[in-house]
């Protein structure tokens, strides 16, 4: 089970849609573990989008300032 949680969180982090529908999913179930699972999936999902928004959010400066100094043609 530990090497499929983990994958969990990862695709969580890198797909944050796939950590949102996990967490719906799993948080319904019975037992503790399951519910653990979910909810550090849904952590991973928000630090996962965050990051990625930031990443974006650079990639654009970066482009538009390089352009700007005529350094990307």
């Amino acid at each position: 089970m530990s090497a499929v949680r983990w994958l969990v969180y990862v695709l969580s982090f890198l797909v944050p849609p796939f950590g949102f529908v996990t967490f719906w999913v799993l948080i319904g179930k019975q037992e503790e573990e399951l519910k653990r699972v979910a909810r550090m999936s849904l952590i991973a999902s928000f630090i996962g989008a965050i990051v990625g928004i930031i990443l974006i959010a650079v990639g654009i400066r970066i482009g538009v300032f390089g352009m700007g100094m005529g350094l990307l043609k």
